[in-house]
């Protein structure tokens, strides 16, 4: 018989994953600095330039991932300032929150059964596949699919400690009621590692896209806002994660119990032709990507 808490249960265990929190390494100030320059249209160049110029291990790394095949470029590009006029702003942006967020997305989680490096990987490929997609269907500010693709999954990083106690009642109902991971979670704690994302991503003071993103990546038809780009955000990232998990991207022991949201995928013309595209593309481009970053 499968043992689900009870509300007080629940509640409890909530507040313990939740004051894990602080013990948690943050995301680096500097993320939340460019973040902010994300959702400002008149961002400055030079303020940019500035945001990373303090740290000089981002600065190579920044300028380490400008050289690299990923971006193909036949120059070699020596400073952040010609990085920005070459690459553009956006891109640098993805790419200083990349390099500032890898040690934190790296860590195992060893209750979702994720070795070192496999959180980064998938949360990488997710990134990527959204930001691919985006591109495809000529949606502006692409970057933006990137960077909350790139964060979807950070609930993992804080549940992972509890979870091992539930991950197999968990398993046993996703497969006896053939629903999604995520939905059996919250059917036996009461709530689930998209829960824990948005309260870590408001923790961290992240904008609140992020929280949405986080929250309902699994569940897109969840979320009833009237905010069109968010949702098309969400939505977005959610057809990315799953592309991810058919790679077989830091499946752990959850990763082969997620359900696509059909709906989703019919709405941006996700046939098998258009899936079998842009996982070719995931799978070439993380190879570089990580080979800059690392």
């Amino acid at each position: 018989m499968t043992k689900i808490l009870d509300k007080k249960k629940s509640e409890i265990l909530w507040k313990k994953v939740m004051s894990t929190a602080e013990n948690l390494p943050t995301l680096p100030d500097i993320v939340n600095q460019v973040l902010e320059q994300i959702d400002n249209p008149n961002s400055n160049p030079h303020v940019f330039q500035e945001i990373i110029s303090q740290d000089p291990v981002l600065t190579a790394k920044v300028l380490k991932m400008s050289n690299s095949a990923y971006y193909g470029y036949s120059r070699e590009i020596v400073t952040i300032s010609e990085a920005i006029i070459i690459l553009g702003m956006d891109t640098l942006k993805s790419l200083a929150i990349a390099a500032s967020a890898y040690a934190t997305l790296s860590k195992e989680a060893q209750g979702y059964g994720l070795a070192r490096g496999d959180l980064w990987r998938h949360s990488l490929a997710s990134a990527t596949g959204a930001r691919l997609i985006a591109k495809q269907l000529e949606y502006k500010e692409v970057e933006k699919f990137f960077v909350t693709g790139l964060l979807h999954d950070i609930g993992k990083i804080l549940l992972s400690s509890q979870l091992g106690k539930y991950i197999d009642q968990i398993r046993t109902i996703t497969k006896m009621r053939n629903i999604s991971f995520d939905l059996a979670e919250r059917e036996v704690m009461g709530f689930n590692h998209c829960d824990v994302g948005a309260e870590l991503s408001n923790y961290w003071k992240l904008p609140e896209l992020f929280s949405n993103v986080a929250r309902y990546h699994h569940q897109p038809l969840e979320y009833q806002s009237s905010r069109s780009e968010e949702r098309t955000l969400i939505e977005i990232v959610h057809i990315a994660d799953i592309l991810s998990y058919n790679l077989k991207i830091g499946m752990g022991k959850d990763g082969a119990f997620y359900k696509p949201c059909q709906e989703i995928f019919d709405k941006y013309h996700m046939d098998k032709k258009a899936i079998d595209r842009i996982i070719t593309k995931i799978h070439s481009s993380i190879k570089e990507f990580e080979k800059a970053i690392l």
